[in-house]
């Protein structure tokens, strides 16, 4: 991984620094840097190593962050492939806020929580 002038890092070694201080690695979930496929590949390998409670903080960065900038169908026909969903996606999940969304969009991912 490559970043705006910081240099190559290992994806497991990326995994864990972000874990470790999401803070120090919010800018490489943000979707105005890459395209946002490759930023789910890097919030859907956080989340499948995160655990509850020690990451709780980069879980709910990446929920409301770029989960919650691409909450979409498109998002969760991704994610249905990941049902059911482990409790560390059930809570960056929760972060994301749906209120402005299309009711449907929010009863369905309602819906993928409660499985």
């Amino acid at each position: 991984m490559v970043g705006l002038g910081k240099p190559s890092i290992a994806a497991e070694a990326y995994i864990q620094a972000y874990l470790a201080d999401p803070g120090g690695w919010y800018w490489s979930t943000i979707l105005l840097h890459d395209p946002k496929e490759m930023v789910l590949q890097r919030v859907l390998a956080i989340v499948e190593q995160a655990k509850l409670p020690d990451h709780e903080e980069a879980l709910g960065q990446l929920g409301a962050g770029p989960l919650e900038d691409m909450m979409s169908d498109e998002l969760l026909d991704h994610l249905h492939h990941w049902l059911p969903f482990t409790p560390a996606m059930r809570y960056a999940l929760g972060q994301v806020r749906m209120s402005a969304e299309h009711p449907a969009l929010q009863r369905r991912l309602e819906a993928m929580l409660s499985r």
